[in-house]
């Protein structure tokens, strides 16, 4: 029987940094409802559970001396206002010798870096779609002439569909430019627009224990076509998660791909990958999100459920791995 585990939620909200709860403009933040789901879960399988906050906070304790002794802490932290903001607290849980789940540093802000992941999913030959990477408006002139429309245009260093735009002309491609530019202060990626359907893979595990945890359909309700799945989207009632169904060796696939990815980029415990299938089954990877959100409606946890897993297993699951992980670094033998 594995050991019962005192563990601390690493999280930020968007009460923390003084942004409205309201908007949709920075949606990477935990939600309240979230944190106490997995503190419950957690606790309901026997462990001790202690809810640390943000970088500030938690780095205020180990200023002071305050920081809890605790097995693991489980990070679902993001950060502010920086494209190292996901790997400030693995860094300091790492200079201070405290184990923590999911991916390092390294993992997380190269994954933040939508260009970046791109570049490395070409080199391991896994689709994406048509992109380029503007900063001014002479970039933008430039992919109007390399990227088919219509366009996508989203900030590089944003997760949760943040920003993510749809421009169907030059004109608007200029607009969104502009607006996006003007709100988000960063490179932002252009991509040719995916006419189709989108998907979520959950995995666990890391290296060559990865599994895939299912594959599930995000669609709109009303039985629109998905569009964009936009922030508005994803914190609102307007889509769902379905089982995916789709011919069995696309899904095979996506799956393989995705595990390829998060192997090769050595992601931790757990991520998210999302893809895009257009009209003749071509799949096209949009990202890999390997601090995903976990709610019960979030794409993770869906494809747990519709592939029969108890969330609340794979939550501790995540742990244990995480500290198997930590304890063969260190070379300490397992009790």
């Amino acid at each position: 029987m594995k050991k019962k585990l005192c563990v601390g939620i690493a999280y930020d909200v968007k009460e923390d940094y003084s942004i409205s709860a309201e908007g949709f403009s920075h949606c990477d933040f935990s939600m309240l409802f979230e944190i106490k789901m997995i503190k419950e879960l957690l606790e309901e399988r026997g462990h001790v559970v202690y809810l640390l906050g943000n970088y500030q906070k938690i780095n205020k304790m180990f200023m002071d001396g305050t920081f809890p002794e605790v097995d693991i802490v489980m990070n679902t932290a993001e950060g502010i206002l920086s494209r190292n903001r996901e790997g400030w607290l693995p860094s300091l849980f790492e200079i201070n010798d405290i184990p923590y789940s999911g991916s390092d540093a390294y993992a997380l802000n190269l994954t933040l870096n939508k260009l970046h992941t791109k570049i490395i999913a070409e080199y391991l030959k896994i689709p994406t779609p048509t992109y380029c990477k503007i900063d001014c408006m002479d970039d933008v002139q430039m992919a109007i002439k390399s990227v088919k429309g219509p366009w996508i245009l989203k900030p590089n260093y944003e997760g949760s569909s943040s920003g993510v735009m749809l421009a169907n002309s030059e004109e608007q491609l200029k607009q969104v430019f502009l607006k996006l530019s003007a709100e988000y202060q960063q490179t932002l990626l252009c991509e040719n627009y995916i006419d189709g359907r989108e998907f979520t893979v959950a995995l666990l595990y890391n290296g060559e224990k990865t599994k895939s945890l299912g594959t599930v359909e995000i669609i709109r309700k009303g039985k629109k076509n998905i569009g964009i799945f936009s922030a508005e989207d994803k914190y609102s009632d307007t889509c769902t998660k379905i089982p995916a169904i789709l011919h069995e060796d696309i899904i095979n696939s996506m799956e393989e791909d995705a595990k390829k990815l998060h192997q090769f980029l050595e992601c931790h415990d757990y991520s998210r990958i999302d893809y895009r299938v257009d009209s003749d089954g071509k799949y096209y990877l949009l990202e890999i999100t390997p601090l995903p959100n976990v709610d019960f409606e979030s794409g993770f946890a869906k494809c747990c459920e519709y592939s029969k897993y108890n969330l609340g297993k794979i939550l501790e699951e995540i742990l244990y791995n995480a500290l198997l992980r930590y304890k063969n670094r260190q070379g300490i033998k397992l009790p």
